[in-house]
């Protein structure tokens, strides 16, 4: 049963309200006090969303009243907000053992790196020392089966 308000002032509220409150269900409010959060959906929070009084909602427009309590029973952001929470701690605690993972194959593959760096160094050495033999012996004489 919708009553259509007579005077233009009405009409002009009532659309506000009506404006005010898509937007909520929605999850778009421009009001600062809903912006970027999810807010509960009420006769105090649309008429603020609206920027009017919520007097009028009780007197003269009881049929958006009754839109806002129906949107208030249905589905929207905040009724989403519990779900979401849950999903987000879940996908936290995915991304805390995949970072534990990770610090672990870290941890392994400095140890790898660490065993081919000693490897590496110790055969520089052993190459090191076979050049300054090869540089100290004496140099071998020319074949004699070498012919011209």
């Amino acid at each position: 049963m919708m009553v259509e308000p007579r005077s233009p002032s009405a009409m002009s509220a009532a659309r506000a309200y009506r404006a005010a409150l898509a937007r909520l269900v929605r999850g778009e409010g421009r009001h600062p006090d809903h912006q970027g959060r999810i807010v509960r959906i009420s006769p105090a929070s649309v008429a603020r969303e609206a920027g009017k009084s919520r007097n009028p909602l009780y007197t003269t427009h009881r049929d958006i009243l009754d839109e806002i309590e129906a949107a208030a029973q249905g589905p929207g952001p905040a009724k989403d907000l519990a779900g979401k929470l849950r999903e987000l701690e879940a996908e936290i605690a995915l991304l805390r053992a995949d970072a534990r993972r990770h610090a672990e194959e870290r941890r392994g593959l400095a140890s790898q790196n660490l065993a081919l760096f000693h490897r590496a160094r110790t055969a520089e050495g052993q190459l090191a020392s076979l050049q300054r033999r090869a540089a100290m012996a004496p140099a071998a004489e020319p074949s004699a089966t070498r012919r011209r």
